[in-house]
């Protein structure tokens, strides 16, 4: 395991801590699509994951 797969868990392992926050003190749903912050959060997650999978497959 390398240092990029350590760095991507630690952004994925904070992305969690932030959503889990959320979702417990602030009560974003992320399935209801009604909140700016929890969608922007997803969507951003999202597309991290796409960029990090395309990178490394080219």
């Amino acid at each position: 395991m390398g240092p990029k797969n350590s760095a991507l868990r630690v952004v994925g392992l904070l992305a969690f801590v932030v959503g889990l926050v959320g979702f417990l003190i602030y009560g974003w749903r992320f399935d209801t699509g009604g909140d700016p912050i929890a969608t922007t959060l997803g969507v951003g997650a999202a597309l991290l994951a796409i960029l990090v999978t395309l990178r490394r497959r080219l």
